[in-house]
């Protein structure tokens, strides 16, 4: 059949817009991947970082991978030399000798020597003794005055973009302290989590028991304090408690905290510290300011009330939080967590789903009689 110029012309439109749709549709999953390309790179830079010390950043990630497995602690330390000090390839070839086969010694560039130790954190201090003895015996210019920062896994984090810079941190608090190693575990506090009874933890939220809140968030706030470190508590409770739970089974309510206990703890980092805290609440404590603290918390607020929980079909919650941190407090965890709950408190005369950061002029109980029998 003969075609007419107009027929012509109807189908070459219908073929352009074709070729148009499929164009876009290409430029589009290009744009994807090239997107998802990119996402991993910076991925992978956060991880890895981009300078000198890559290889030493990549050693740290495929560390903690083993640990993992091995269920075995392991210490990421950062070794400045001094300006008068003795060639790199002496310095490292002293601590390979010295230290385990395990062990990794890597150049990190810029005077600084990446370790990796197969020993938990609080054993640092032995093995810099012996790394410095050493060296001061083989006649290494400059070996009295290393300094060396440490970041321990599991007890400082989990990931190597949180320990690296976390021995970065320790090796600049060593180097302002003038004290030879900085960053490493309590000792104490080590030996008792390794005998701690399995009932540290509560059975239904996996976080800290009230039973041993206070005695974990005492040893966090005496640490981060000791380091000079801003820190902050938030106290966290479910709002109309009493209601939820008239109406809702003890299998769904419990449900329900285990995910909200997910929630909190996904807000969170690895050095941050979570426990539960009476029927619905929940006590964090973390290494940050007030002001900061006061974001987190609001950012948790707002998502509970807008998430539906799986539990109860949807099930809907709201919290509120009292928060307060140093300066604005001084003194013990239980000082923290009296300030918090007096802050709590000013939430609930606000109405629900509420944040409020403590303000020393808040009334509340003396702090000489902050040793309340409930904790």
């Amino acid at each position: 059949m003969d075609m007419t110029i107009t027929d012509w012309m109807g189908a070459l439109g219908q073929t352009a817009v074709v070729v148009v749709i499929a164009f876009v549709l290409l430029c589009a999953v290009t744009s994807w991947v090239r997107f998802q390309l990119m996402s991993e790179s910076a991925r992978e830079a956060e991880e890895l970082g981009v300078g000198e010390d890559k290889a030493f950043r990549m050693a740290v990630l495929n560390g903690i991978a083993a640990a993992r497995r091995a269920r075995a602690p392991i210490s990421v330390a950062l070794l400045r030399l001094p300006a008068q000090s003795a060639p790199m390839d002496a310095v490292e070839a002293l601590l390979g000798r010295t230290l385990r086969a395990t062990d990794v010694v890597q150049s990190c560039g810029d005077g600084v020597v990446g370790l990796l130790l197969q020993c938990g954190s609080e054993r640092v201090p032995v093995v810099v003794d012996r790394l410095v003895r050493e060296a001061v015996g083989a006649g290494l210019t400059g070996a009295a005055a290393w300094r060396f920062g440490v970041a321990g896994y599991p007890e400082h984090g989990f990931k190597t973009s949180v320990l690296y810079p976390r021995a970065q941190a320790m090796l600049a608090e060593a180097a302002e302290r003038g004290v030879k190693v900085a960053g490493m575990a309590d000792p104490e506090a080590v030996a008792e989590a390794k005998t701690a009874d399995p009932g540290l933890l509560d059975p239904v939220t996996g976080v800290v028991n009230e039973e041993r809140m206070i005695g974990v968030m005492r040893r966090y706030i005496a640490q981060e304090r000791r380091a000079e470190r801003a820190v902050s508590m938030i106290y966290l409770e479910i709002d109309q408690m009493d209601r939820l739970t008239a109406v809702h089974t003890e299998p769904t309510m419990q449900a329900m905290l285990k995910e909200l206990a997910g929630m909190i703890a996904r807000s969170t980092r690895e050095s941050d510290m979570l426990a539960r805290f009476g029927a619905g609440g929940f006590v964090l404590a973390m290494a940050t300011t007030p002001v900061a603290a006061m974001a987190i918390a609001q950012r948790l607020v707002t998502e509970v009330r807008k998430h539906a929980f799986a539990a109860g079909s949807g099930m809907k919650v709201t919290i509120s939080a009292g928060l307060a941190g140093y300066p604005d407090v001084v003194g013990s965890a239980v000082h923290y967590f009296v300030a918090a709950e007096a802050a709590l408190k000013q939430a609930r005369v606000r109405g629900r789903s509420q944040c409020v950061a403590y303000d020393p002029s808040m009334v509340t109980r003396s702090m000489q009689d902050a040793e309340t029998p409930h904790l």
